[in-house]
């Protein structure tokens, strides 16, 4: 019997739940702050002044006393009156005395003060507002209630000024102290070539049996669950359900743990330092006998920690290409970075601006609502709406898009297969944006323009106005914009509006269901949930596919396995030797004849768009 072993020791990449720090060492452990929140965010409209014997409460259930501290923070929306207002405040009885400042606010809208750790308790915490403003988000409230009597009766869902809102505060608060539970998730290991040797021999695998290295103060524990199947990406037809065990007999080729860390207590943790995988198996000798690995040219496949909705045909789909004519209006393009400025430029100009004066109504992040909303002069379009257009409008077409938003802007990102990564593309509002940003002539996306922003090199960005190719230099302010971005997780817009934002950033942003980029595992923008600095949870792949061949028991033959990361996958398209292309839902056996062989595998999604191939070279002398 064969044993190899497969040794891990850098988590980094791995994907995990935002309960999970990865990012400040190779080890994983439980993140050191933990955001309590009772609402979404979905409006930020409703303003309630507070004072005299009209206060508000809101409760969060503190999962452990044990934490360093704690911040309140409650959204204001920027206003420059509430800098000359202090607020006052009850934590659990303690009173707490707040004064506004700007510079506390940063750019988001959201104070925030310093509760000390011995105000706080485990369980059901009370913090009521005295004095100052606070926002609703109106829906089906719980934790919020208001008092008109000084805090001698309270009332659930009769927030506002009469007494009439259901809903729930924008209240918020971030712990300082480790999260009571996380979940770190590996890749996919191929267990039949653990080497990654290209070529795996036929083999059968016995167990896969799994150890690790950990550090677990009391109080703390790692637990561990495997799932093998006989895929190269997890299929539920494919592969078993998680189970609750380090060993697996007779397993799939292919095999993956996660990894539960949990603790009792805010001020402990567990860290989990290296995973072990001892693979036993039997090789059948010489089943690839003959067979020689040539050229290899194929992606690794990233995946994000975090489900992202795509958009899926539909009758809206439909309507949306045909009324406004899309495949013409790229027509011209010849290559995708043409295609893209043509319907960019398209977008820019199909109205003028905000005009948010003229026109005070809203409309959704739906493409068909944009426009004609924008078109009948009956609302306004700000940036976001450019954005949201324009990341429709490409998801309509075949492409994968995304809204983007950075610091009081909002943009789209979209998929280029021919340079294989994720590129900006600014719409408007203004002339200036309607433009792709380049670094020595290769377009950036969001996080390479972050990157050069935070080591002050922004600045040295190219601003391309395709299609007219005319090029300018970035400014530092608007460099500068780039200080933080965040994505929502879905581009399906077009067939389901809601849920997000009722204004979509028109002033702050308070919704909390976008992911934003942190460097800082105690983020700096404490009052959103979704925080992450791993790059693939912004990057991940699209339209990629990767080949991973096995012998068969019949000499000069392949089973070819396939994984491909095509959103909305329809087929594969497969071509041996060169020749013509040709449809398949999975790679046939590769038979091998003497000399050169080669096989292409390429993923074809349901709008027609195929991705980048994934390309084997073997020679065979039989």
């Amino acid at each position: 019997m064969d044993s190899c072993r497969i040794v891990q020791h850098d988590f980094r990449d791995y994907r995990r739940d935002r309960f999970v720090n990865a990012q400040t060492s190779a080890s994983a452990r439980l993140a050191p702050t933990l955001l309590l929140t009772n609402e979404m965010g979905v409006s930020g409209d409703i303003r309630e002044e507070l004072g005299a014997n009209d206060w508000a409460r809101v409760e969060f259930d503190v999962p452990s006393a044990h934490v360093k501290s704690a911040d309140v923070l409650f959204y204001v929306k920027g206003l420059d009156a509430t800098q000359n207002k202090p607020v006052r405040l009850l934590v659990n009885g303690h009173r707490l005395n707040h004064h506004p400042k700007r510079e506390r606010m940063l750019s988001g809208g959201w104070d925030r003060t310093r509760i000390p750790a011995r105000y706080l308790r485990q369980g059901v915490n009370e913090i009521v507002f005295c004095s100052g403003w606070l926002y609703i988000d109106p829906d089906q409230g719980g934790r919020s209630s208001r008092s008109f009597d000084g805090g001698q009766t309270w009332h659930v869902n009769a927030l506002g000024v009469d007494g009439g809102t259901r809903g729930e505060y924008l209240v918020r608060l971030r712990l300082k102290g480790f999260a009571p539970h996380g979940e770190l998730v590996s890749p996919v290991f191929d267990l039949a070539d653990p080497e990654s040797a290209g070529i795996a021999p036929r083999v059968d695998i016995r167990s896969v049996r799994l150890t690790h290295e950990k550090e677990s103060p009391r109080g703390t524990r790692i637990d561990f669950e495997m799932r093998s199947g006989s895929t190269p990406a997890f299929s539920p037809r494919e592969w078993t359900s998680w189970e609750g065990r380090t060993v697996l007999e007779s397993p799939g080729r292919f095999a993956q743990w996660r990894a539960v860390l949990s603790s009792n207590s805010a001020a402990a943790t567990p860290v989990l330092k290296s995973v072990i995988l001892r693979i036993d198996s039997v090789e059948a000798r010489g089943s690839l006998r003959g067979v020689e690995l040539l050229e290899v040219d194929q992606p690794d496949i990233a995946y994000s920690s975090y489900d992202f909705e795509y958009l899926t045909p539909h009758h809206r789909v439909d309507r949306l290409l045909k009324q406004y004519r899309l495949d013409e209006v790229i027509a011209a393009g010849t290559t995708d970075l043409g295609k893209f400025a043509l319907l960019r430029d398209w977008v820019h100009s199909q109205w003028l601006g905000w005009q948010a004066h003229k026109y005070p109504h809203c409309p959704t992040w739906d493409p068909l609502d944009i426009l004609e909303t924008t078109k009948g002069n009956w609302g306004f379009g700000m940036c976001t709406h450019y954005g949201a257009l324009f990341a429709g409008c490409a998801s309509a077409l075949g492409y994968v898009a995304r809204v983007l938003i950075v610091d009081h802007h909002c943009l789209a990102e979209v998929w280029s297969d021919e340079l294989q990564k994720w590129i900006l593309q600014d719409a408007g509002p203004s002339r200036e944006y309607d433009a792709t940003y380049e670094s020595r002539g290769v377009p950036v996306n969001a996080m390479e323009f972050h990157r050069l922003h935070e080591n002050g090199t922004a600045h040295h960005l190219t601003i391309n106005k395709l299609p007219q190719d005319a090029k300018t230099k970035m400014t530092k302010s608007w460099g500068s914009l780039f200080a933080r971005f965040g994505i929502p997780l879905r581009n399906n817009h077009l067939v389901q509006a809601e849920p997000a934002e009722l204004h979509h950033g028109y002033s702050q942003y308070h919704w909390d269901g976008y992911l934003w980029c942190s460097v800082d595992i105690d983020p700096k923008y404490a009052e959103y949930s979704l925080q992450t600095s791993r790059e693939a949870d912004f990057n991940w792949s699209v339209n990629q596919t990767r080949l991973y061949p096995r012998a068969r028991a019949e000499a000069g033959v392949l089973e070819v396995d396939v994984e491909t990361a095509t959103p909305n996958f329809s087929h594969y398209q497969i071509r041996i030797d060169g020749g013509e292309w040709t449809q398949a839902q999975a790679p046939p056996s590769w038979s091998l004849h003497e000399g050169a062989n080669e096989l292409e595998v390429r993923g074809v999604n349901t709008f027609g768009r195929a991705g980048r191939s994934a390309r084997l070279k073997v020679a065979y002398s039989g």
